[in-house]
């Protein structure tokens, strides 16, 4: 079994760890982070240790990685950490769930991750340092740049371009045909019909909280 060091201490790293636990031919051994944020030697039980010296402690030519970050100021660390462990020479691998309906030729990219029960119909392709959430659905011809992320259950219709660094929120929505322009927000909800310039922010309307409670609906 091919062993594994990940790049983070956090959410996302928890939830790689069990991905590859469970879900892959890899074996986690430890994981990396920034002297700044070492807050503890060890993280799920294994090693953490400085960025600056993982090369000697797990060196490349013994170990692959995978920078499991989520989506922090428009992807940046996660890019920066991503070409930093390139070029110290590691390989940086994917994870893509058992459980989701991939083409082959879809991945052209590393250090994918692809969460259970997406969709990624033909044509579509993927690049690098990509994240799909669980439960997205990407219509055909879908062509994802370089470091975007996608929370659960975002759902891209056919022939959509998006370019690099760009952040989809959890259920949001693209229309067929549309072109994102790079490191746009999509936030949570919302439901994008329109071409995307560079650094858009589209958000959806928040709930209207109403002034009655629940036991007093005239439900049924």
């Amino acid at each position: 079994m091919e062993k594994v060091i990940l790049f983070g201490n956090q959410a996302m790293a928890k939830e790689a760890y069990f991905c590859f636990k469970y879900h892959s031919k890899y074996q986690v051994v430890g994981f990396t982070v920034d002297k700044e944020y070492l807050e503890s030697d060890t993280f799920l039980q294994l090693p953490v240790v400085p960025f600056n010296d993982v090369d000697k402690i797990f060196p490349p030519s013994e170990y692959k990685m995978y920078i499991a970050v989520g989506y922090v100021q428009n992807n940046k660390i996660k890019k920066d950490r991503y070409y930093r462990s390139k070029q110290m020479g590691y390989e940086l691998i994917n994870f893509i769930s058992p459980h989701s309906i991939i083409y082959p030729e879809i991945i052209e990219g590393d250090n994918v991750f692809i969460g259970h029960y997406v969709m990624l119909s033909p044509g579509s392709k993927v690049g690098n340092n990509v994240s799909i959430g669980g439960g997205s659905t990407i219509g055909h011809d879908v062509i994802i740049g370089d470091h975007c992320f996608f929370s659960n259950g975002v759902s891209i219709a056919g022939s959509v371009t998006i370019d690099s660094c760009c952040y989809f929120g959890t259920n949001s929505t693209v229309r067929n045909k549309v072109t994102i322009g790079k490191e746009c927000v999509i936030g949570a909800g919302a439901v994008l019909l329109e071409n995307a310039r560079d650094r858009s922010v589209y958000l959806c309307e928040p709930g209207k909280l109403l002034p009655i409670s629940s036991d007093k609906l005239p439900l049924g």
